[in-house]
């Protein structure tokens, strides 16, 4: 009997990036296989602890700390692509995209550690 082909419910997101000082960045990320309502982007800094960027909830976002004030993002379907304004090197560090799979109170996150910036 033959096997079945199944996709794999991942995320996929940017390469590492090397950016200069004061452009702009965009990190893009696609669901692959699924399409779940939540999706997140996350950062870990060599000093701060793994932090909350923005959360989107179909199309309603909270953002968390300063962030908002220098990012956008803008989710389209099984996508959310997250825009940093002007990077300065403390915007260096690893980032995460990631959606969540949920089954009533125990959410996992599907995360990614595949984008690093330099700067």
């Amino acid at each position: 009997e033959g096997e079945r082909l199944q996709v794999m419910n991942v995320t996929m997101q940017s390469p590492h990036l090397f950016v200069t000082e004061d452009l702009n960045v965009t990190l893009k990320c696609s669901q692959i296989g699924t399409s779940h309502n939540s999706m997140y982007w996350f950062r870990k800094t060599p000093t701060e602890p793994l932090e909350q960027i923005v959360h989107f909830f179909v199309k309603t976002e909270n953002w968390e700390k300063d962030f908002k004030q220098r990012a956008s993002a803008v989710r389209n379907g099984a996508s959310l692509d997250l825009t940093l304004a002007k990077v300065q090197s403390s915007d260096s560090g690893v980032y995460y995209c990631a959606k969540q799979d949920a089954h009533q109170c125990n959410p996992i996150y599907n995360l990614n550690k595949n984008t690093q910036i330099h700067i």
